[in-house]
């Protein structure tokens, strides 16, 4: 596994990062506890040292907490605030009072005294950002946080929080959502944070296990409503960037997955990549993604697709 410094922090990450939003038992379907054990332990066992998740990845923060039993120490545990789930929805909350709260309740499900990388989910346009920045350097200063980061911020928002303290940005960034590596990513970078991509696989799309579009199916898996690629408007295009990446990857000997996760880490600005995983198996090719290096032509076929 290979590490990289992760902007102005003092970590040193793991270019792969376990997404732990599959191990919530939500979005993505059931999984149980054993299985979410032994996913956690492949991921460490392999070189992974960060793991992301947040309160309303269903039960992520809870069975997370348990599986990292005895391993706390060898992690670099991350968690969100201000996207607060409720039955049929979500709302934005970023004020001080609401965020400690939050805090509060993430350390008592993580079972731990500290969060490594604490992470505003996504702006609150009806709160004061400078204040919520602010409250995040103060569980800083308390120690309840080491670092602090943003998600889903836009191009000066992350200017912004860059000024305040935060040492990373998360963001979207895959074969089909490009756009932010050409403003977000590189902006970012250039302002010493560290640059966290999700969404590489667009939820399993890009491994080329589906070959129809697909229909929200239950409460618990949801992904067309996130991945709009999954659609059935935007099946067409989708097709047509799955049989480029098949293309490649069938030329290199690869799983469409390991191609794609790759693209996404040949970004020079791009620190690591968040990837799910509800299995040992799963988390073994995703560690396996990190170390193909795509050529410079191969890149450029995948950059020339319809997304």
């Amino acid at each position: 596994m290979e590490y990289v410094k992760f902007g102005k922090s003092s970590f040193e990450v793991s270019r792969m990062v376990l997404g732990c939003w599959g191990l919530g038992s939500d979005f993505y379907g059931k999984v149980d506890m054993d299985t979410v054990v032994d996913t956690v332990h492949a991921a460490v066992d392999g070189g992974i040292n960060l793991l992301d998740t947040a309160p309303n990845y269903g039960n992520s923060e809870e069975v997370l907490g348990k599986a990292l039993k005895g391993i706390r120490d060898k992690v670099i545990l991350a968690t969100k605030c201000g996207n607060i789930k409720y039955e049929g929805g979500s709302y934005k909350l970023l004020t001080p009072v609401s965020m400690r709260l939050q805090l509060e309740e993430s350390l008592r499900r993580l079972d731990t005294d500290y969060i490594d990388l604490y992470q505003i989910h996504c702006p609150d346009y009806n709160s004061s950002m400078e204040v919520a920045y602010a409250t995040m350097n103060k569980f800083k200063e308390e120690g309840l946080i080491r670092e602090w980061g943003v998600c889903n911020h836009n191009a000066q928002e992350v200017l912004n929080a860059a000024d305040a303290g935060a040492v990373s940005v998360q963001t979207i960034y895959s074969l089909t959502r490009k756009d932010a590596g050409r403003d977000i990513i590189p902006v970012a970078a250039n302002a010493g944070l560290g640059v966290e991509v999700y969404g590489a696989l667009a939820g399993g799309l890009l491994s080329g296990k589906y070959d129809k579009p697909r229909v929200v199916e239950s409460a618990e898996e949801r992904r067309p409503m996130f991945y709009h690629e999954f659609r059935e408007e935007n099946w067409a295009k989708t097709e047509k960037l799955l049989a480029v990446l098949k293309k490649v990857a069938d030329g290199r000997g690869l799983p469409m997955s390991q191609v794609a996760i790759s693209w996404t880490l040949s970004n020079p600005f791009v620190s690591c990549a968040l990837v799910g995983a509800k299995s040992p198996e799963q988390v073994e090719a995703n560690i396996a993604a990190a170390s193909v290096k795509l050529t410079e032509e191969e890149i450029a076929e995948l950059n020339a697709t319809v997304y």
